[in-house]
């Protein structure tokens, strides 16, 4: 366990921090709100002759500023965007960098198998996305007592739930492609959570693309979707994994059997 005990005490410092940025910004958002809330018909209403613009952020489907629905279009979007960007700068380099470093000429020739590295690597990876998600949520249940409000707690842990599944989703594809590199750029990661958040808002403009949802991790965080469907939306997050695993398996077999570059 000398790697997975390395790599969390290593990774944990960059979590805390990432973790720590965003529930500032979780913070402010909410501590807004009481004000925001005040003048909800006037928003609304401008809201409402927005047109394609409430379209893309799927505003015209709700009451903006229902105390969750606010929390989850806000605060969804620093933590959705923040923690898949976290997620992938982490997972794109976690393997990678150990050739681009040229660390692997250290590593590789104790006696430890490369799948059981690979292994303890990930569960470092998706202990480090746990504590990034676990801080967001605590400082969301600190900002939500600051201001006197209460979120559902049905709706609230399927928000969550959503968004840790999208944040562990991102980082076994970008993990999957890790194995595949020989240089540790986060580039490649970050254009991938980019391209995903996107494409989420291009569904939201063109209903008729709805087929591509199983295409983008953001589809099942929104909480207008979350929220009509009375929980997770399941058929996404399956499809979603599926592709992913069969992307980290690809990595995997190609990082066991490959020569490393020392």
């Amino acid at each position: 366990m000398t790697v997975l005990r390395y790599e969390t005490r290593r990774g944990l410092r960059s979590a805390v921090i990432w973790a720590l940025s965003l529930s500032a910004f979780t913070l402010a958002a909410m501590l807004l709100y009481p004000q925001v809330s005040h003048y909800s018909n006037i928003f609304n209403n401008v809201i409402a002759r927005l047109g394609i613009l409430s379209e893309i952020f799927s505003l015209n489907d709700m009451d903006v500023f229902e105390f969750m629905n606010y929390y989850g279009l806000e605060v969804g979007n620093f933590i959705g965007l923040g923690g898949g960007m976290f997620a992938a700068v982490t997972g794109i380099t976690i393997v990678a960098r150990e050739e681009g470093r040229h660390t692997a000429e250290f590593l590789f020739p104790h006696p430890i198998g490369r799948l059981s590295i690979l292994t303890q690597k990930f569960v470092s990876l998706i202990i480090q996305i746990a504590v990034l998600n676990l801080v967001c949520i605590l400082a969301s249940r600190l900002g939500a007592g600051m201001i006197g409000e209460s979120f559902p707690g049905r709706v609230f842990t399927d928000f969550h739930l959503s968004l840790f599944l999208m944040n562990l989703q991102v980082a076994v594809i970008c993990f999957g492609i890790s194995c595949l590199k020989k240089r540790d750029s986060a580039v490649p990661g970050l254009g991938i959570v980019l391209v995903f958040y996107f494409l989420n808002l291009f569904i939201n403009v063109n209903r008729e693309a709805a087929t591509l949802k199983n295409f983008t991790p953001y589809y099942y965080t929104d909480i207008a979707r979350i929220t009509k469907a009375s929980g997770p939306l399941w058929p996404a997050i399956g499809i979603g994994f599926a592709a992913a695993g069969v992307i980290l398996l690809i990595g995997v077999i190609r990082f066991v059997k490959k020569d490393l570059a020392i």
